[in-house]
């Protein structure tokens, strides 16, 4: 939609970075919010957070 709508640039981009939607033909889809050597998509619901803990509570 990036050739129909060139505001959709931002939107695509960040859907890219942060759910790994991949788009068809866009010209600059790369990491636009997390650095480039982040490894994953850190707003799906399989991803796993490096050095995350659970806090447990005490009961």
């Amino acid at each position: 939609s990036f050739w129909v709508w060139k505001s959709a640039d931002f939107q695509e981009r960040e859907s890219y970075d942060m759910l790994g939607i991949s788009y068809n033909n866009h010209p600059r889809l790369k990491r636009i919010l997390m650095p480039e050597s982040w490894i994953g998509w850190p707003l799906r619901k399989d991803y796993i957070a490096p050095n995350f803990y659970e806090i447990q509570d005490a009961h």
